[in-house]
């Protein structure tokens, strides 16, 4: 059976699980600032063989395209690329909103709404609902929040900047889910159940900045499945 290769980078630190089954056989993390780091190709090498494998065994990419780092996100995602075009194998793209709001869902019945900080006081936010990112967008928090989340009684909230939320969302019940950041485990799972046939699968992913067409689409538009 083909592996899943999972790449999460949205923060400082780089995160790589590879495996087959519902737990991943071997996981691997580094800041990208320690000064032993050798690389994320090195830090994959290690990990594959942790789980007794090659990379030849890999089937399935997923990788965490962002919004976060920018140096980190497009490091893994170029590399996410170079490898599934290497290898003939698809990529599953998930947004780091997207794998906060998963995290959440055990113990939230949501909507959620993911908030990650952007540069100059910006936020990149995601409302996600009924197993669905609806919309993404990035901007002013003042502006972003109400926009997504305005006619909801209740919203459960994820991510770094959750603790600045309830201040500009007034009349409406906020939740912490006490998430700060994506997770591997969340990406490879979400890899793993993709692996067996989606209609996310692509042979070239792309990470999410400020400029991203998802983030100034229509919600109608914007809406996506895992």
């Amino acid at each position: 059976m083909k592996l899943v290769l999972a790449l999460e980078a949205s923060s400082r630190t780089y995160a790589v699980a590879v495996g087959a089954g519902e737990g991943p056989q071997a996981q691997r993390a580094a800041r990208r600032d320690d000064p032993g780091f050798a690389g994320l190709g090195a830090l994959i090498t290690q990990t594959l063989a942790e789980a007794g494998a090659e990379f030849r065994d890999i089937g399935t990419i997923a990788v965490d395209i962002g919004p976060g780092g920018l140096s980190t996100i497009r490091s893994a995602v170029a590399y996410a690329n170079g490898l599934a075009f290497s290898l003939g194998v698809p990529i599953l793209p998930v947004t780091s909103l997207e794998l906060m709001a998963i995290a959440a869902q055990p113990d939230h019945p949501g909507p959620f709404l993911s908030v990650k900080r952007g540069q100059g006081g910006t936020v990149y936010a995601g409302l996600y609902r009924d197993g669905v990112m609806t919309e993404m967008r990035h901007g002013a928090p003042g502006s972003v929040l109400p926009a997504l989340a305005g006619d909801l009684a209740e919203v459960c909230i994820a991510g770094a900047a959750r603790e600045d939320v309830s201040p500009i969302l007034p009349g409406i019940a906020v939740v912490d889910a006490g998430i700060a950041e994506a997770d591997i485990l969340v990406l490879y799972r979400a890899g793993l159940a993709a692996s067996a046939g989606s209609d996310r699968l692509v042979p070239v992913a792309s990470p999410i900045n400020e400029a991203s067409k998802i983030l100034h689409e229509s919600a109608t538009a914007s809406r996506h499945r895992l």
